[in-house]
């Protein structure tokens, strides 16, 4: 038997073009397997901290800070290969629209006007974000003759964004201007982390040749 292409469209819409009578006969089987995707990223809680200090005068102000992920949306485009039956081998490339908001509320203040003026512009600022993940990893289903097959992933690589997830800065007023205190330092001269996916999902066959595969992540 010959190995089979698949193509995807759409929320990963898998197209499957059987080879003999007999795999018409059990079921179709994908052993080469290309998709493009779409989804969605739920906000989080990315980090947050109770009592920062910041030194303008003595004693020092004291901030709750904390940084969100916004929700987003997420494309992909990616490709499989089965050499058997269940297992398989994966690569990936997602492009994350991320996004950060932030929140400050003041704990302790000592009366200065310009700790003040740097907690109220930390405030609620959103800060758009990019980020491309290019991961490669296997995959294992089961029943992948059948009309519903399961399976799980687990990929690993790099993630490239352009915005620091802890850089903080906010702005205050002085004689000559607004000027920018960085409550949070990044001695990162690069934005690329490692990243790791997990996956559970199931592929659903909707009619002949075409199927449609549900993913969380």
């Amino acid at each position: 038997m010959r190995q089979e292409v698949t193509f995807a469209l759409g929320l990963i819409v898998v197209g499957i073009f059987p080879s003999t009578i007999r795999a018409q006969a059990t079921g179709d089987q994908a052993r080469l397997v290309f998709t493009v995707s779409a989804g969605a990223v739920t906000g989080k809680q990315l980090w947050s901290t109770a009592s920062q200090p910041v030194h303008f005068t003595m004693p020092a102000d004291t901030l709750d800070l904390s940084r969100r992920i916004r929700s987003t949306l997420a494309i992909g485009f990616g490709g499989a290969y089965f050499p058997g039956t269940n297992f398989g081998l994966t690569l990936e490339g997602f492009l994350l629209g991320l996004g950060f908001e932030d929140s400050c509320r003041h704990v302790f203040s000592s009366g200065s006007s310009s700790v003040s003026a740097v907690c109220s512009s930390i405030q609620g600022t959103s800060r758009a974000a990019t980020a491309v993940a290019l991961t490669a990893g296997t995959i294992f289903r089961i029943n992948s003759r059948k009309p519903l097959s399961p399976y799980g992933r687990v990929n690993a690589g790099l993630v490239f964004s352009n915005q620091s997830s802890v850089r903080m800065t906010g702005q205050y007023q002085t004689a000559t201007g607004p000027a920018d205190l960085v409550v949070y330092a990044d001695e990162k001269s690069s934005r690329v982390d490692p990243g790791l996916a997990l996956g559970l999902g199931v592929t659903a066959a909707i009619s002949k040749g075409y199927n449609l595969r549900w993913e969380i992540r």
